[in-house]
């Protein structure tokens, strides 16, 4: 028998526009065969993704922080995380920026994160529209997280630190950064949108997911599908052997897409999961 793994991004995938799971994806989740198993795969925390499917009494193995750490229910799939040489170089070279540090405890944010974003924004957020900004500021408003001013705090407490998010609504000053963050050994830098950049552990991505998932669960004769939107989802679309990009996907996801799909507004997953039962 051949098994279908089906790995699904969650913001601007799973997720509407309201941040929900629409009445038609969840009954398609839920109606999914025995010869399929899906997955969740998000820049999220993990923790985050978990209580989003709670909600809707979706059991479904979630893999949050761009593949940097999974569950199965209260089951540790794996996890992935910087030794804390890497976490100083990284946040050296972010320093002076709005900065959000995922850990296997809380998520932590530079003191007067908030306000910072606002302000990063109206100096050098020319290029974007408003809307970027209350985006991110609408997406701040759920997740709690904790102040630091120093790195070395974070370090000092013992955290295992998975993640990096930092915002950045400036093309020049992006590029920059990204350009020394490739300098430093042991990380791997991505974005899910224009206006950030994600930086998780070396090896660690979307894609490598499968193998993972292949491995742990013995799976054996498999096709991989993937459904996503933004470019966090390029390596699980690189990885697979089919992959749906969303009608509202970034054009570069659109370009490598095996096949396209409705929007996240339009129960695109829920059209994709009818459609590969024909796989």
């Amino acid at each position: 028998m051949i098994m279908k793994l089906i790995g699904i991004d969650l913001d601007g995938t799973l997720l509407n526009s309201n941040q929900e799971i629409s009445r038609n994806n969840v009954e398609a989740l839920k109606k999914v065969p025995e010869d399929s198993m899906v997955f969740i795969c998000s820049g999220r925390e993990t923790t985050d993704i978990m209580n989003i499917l709670s909600e809707y009494k979706l059991k479904i193995p979630s893999i949050g922080l761009n593949g940097a750490l999974g569950y199965d229910g209260k089951r540790k799939l794996f996890d992935f995380f910087f030794d804390n040489e890497t976490v100083v170089s990284v946040a050296k070279v972010l320093s002076g920026m709005p900065i959000k540090v995922y850990t296997d405890k809380e998520s932590y944010e530079t003191d007067g994160y908030y306000q910072h974003l606002i302000d990063l924004f109206d100096e050098v957020g020319s290029e974007y529209g408003v809307e970027e900004l209350n985006y991110e500021l609408n997406y701040e408003k759920t997740i709690n997280s904790i102040s630091f001013k120093n790195i070395d705090e974070l370090i000092n407490i013992g955290l295992k630190v998975y993640k990096f998010f930092v915002f950045i609504p400036n093309a020049e000053i992006k590029a920059n950064l990204v350009e020394l963050l490739n300098e430093v050994e042991g990380v791997s830098v991505t974005e899910s949108s224009a206006v950030n950049i994600e930086i998780v552990p070396e090896n660690v991505s979307k894609g490598e997911v499968f193998g993972l998932l292949e491995s742990i669960y013995n799976l054996e004769n498999v096709t991989r599908i993937a459904i996503g939107d933004s470019l966090n989802d390029v390596t699980l679309f690189e990885e697979s052997d089919y992959s749906f990009a969303m009608a509202n996907s970034h054009e570069e996801i659109k370009k490598i897409a095996t096949h396209h799909t409705a929007s996240n507004d339009e129960d695109g997953v829920a059209t994709v999961l009818e459609e590969i039962i024909h796989l």
